[in-house]
């Protein structure tokens, strides 16, 4: 499959945007970089991404925060340069206890988090679509709240695929 990110009525984009592997449920971080470090391993090391993206989304994280107040908790969304990433992937991290992030659009405003949704496309003009897509699923709190509670990966696969790919495929 190409690295680009198609929009429009491709049925396996689904399974192309997931892994079971980028789902890491009831993960203990205690920082934001340990967060981005342990949600951009497996993008790495199943080469989804270039060895370098994890700085990459340090680096994004640091210049513009990613962090959502969201309810019942904080949703953030890293991302980084399409240049970082080898194949579009969207991951998901839900954490044990919240981490603060910066909130997005807020220069010193912080939020507590509790999921995390990577975001890793490889196709720059899709970015904006799939960010678009997430903000607006996440402002629905029985959705976050779901998220959050997931205790299977299959479950969060399957979640993620009805509330979100098959939304960026219907356009």
């Amino acid at each position: 499959m190409s690295s680009s990110l198609k929009l429009k009525g491709v049925r396996e984009m689904s399974n192309a945007l997931l892994d079971r592997d980028l789902i890491l449920l009831n993960q203990t971080c205690q920082t934001v970089e340990e967060v981005l470090e342990t949600i951009a391993a497996p993008m790495q090391a199943k080469q989804f991404a270039k060895e370098t993206y994890a700085d990459g989304l340090k680096e994004r994280e640091q210049s513009f925060a990613t962090g959502i107040p969201t309810e019942p908790f904080g949703v953030a969304i890293p991302h980084t340069d399409a240049s970082y990433v080898l194949e579009s992937k969207i991951g998901l991290l839900t954490l044990k206890e919240p981490v603060s992030f910066g909130v997005m659009g807020a220069e010193n405003d912080q939020v507590d988090v509790k999921v995390v949704l990577l975001l890793g496309l490889a196709d720059g003009s899709a970015h904006l679509k799939a960010l678009q897509t997430i903000v607006e699923r996440i402002q629905d709190a029985h959705f976050v709240k779901k998220l959050a509670s997931v205790q299977e990966k299959n479950e969060a696969l399957a979640l993620l695929d009805a509330s979100i790919t098959k939304q960026l495929e219907g356009e």
